[in-house]
């Protein structure tokens, strides 16, 4: 979810996302390919830190940057890459206790689809620049 730095409503020219969208990014990139492959990653994309602080907002484009860097470098595809990124998301969140709030949106994928919206309220007291989608 992006997150917009500026105070005023509508203006989304400087987006920022919160550095747990990019530890998800860096932790399944470790998991699946090492963390040589990480740290060669982050070295070529210009990072100094192998580490984000996940309640920090990041500049947006630098997760491009990033990506950018990881697909040409590892050959990978972006689609398959963020498909996967996705996956461990749920197994990044529940390590940050976020697991339960997952269990409980819905038994069924609309139902949970629903609680979507419900979970981004509750986010936004840890995350209060939070500007997270709508599924209702």
């Amino acid at each position: 979810a992006a997150v917009s730095t500026q105070s005023t409503w509508g203006k989304f020219s400087n987006l920022g996302m919160y550095g747990l969208i990019f530890e998800n990014f860096s932790g399944y990139l470790k998991v699946k390919y090492g963390e040589d492959a990480w740290d060669n990653i982050r070295r070529l994309a210009g990072l100094d830190s192998p580490d984000f602080a996940v309640h920090q907002v990041y500049p947006e484009q630098l997760l491009g940057r990033i990506a950018k860097k990881a697909f040409s470098t590892l050959g990978c595809r972006d689609s398959e890459f963020f498909e996967g990124m996705g996956a461990y998301f749920v197994e990044l969140a529940t390590q940050y206790g976020y697991g339960d709030v997952l269990a409980v949106l819905g038994r069924t994928f609309c139902d949970f689809l629903m609680g979507m919206d419900n979970l981004h309220e509750y986010l936004k007291f840890s995350y209060p620049k939070i500007r997270a989608p709508s599924y209702l």
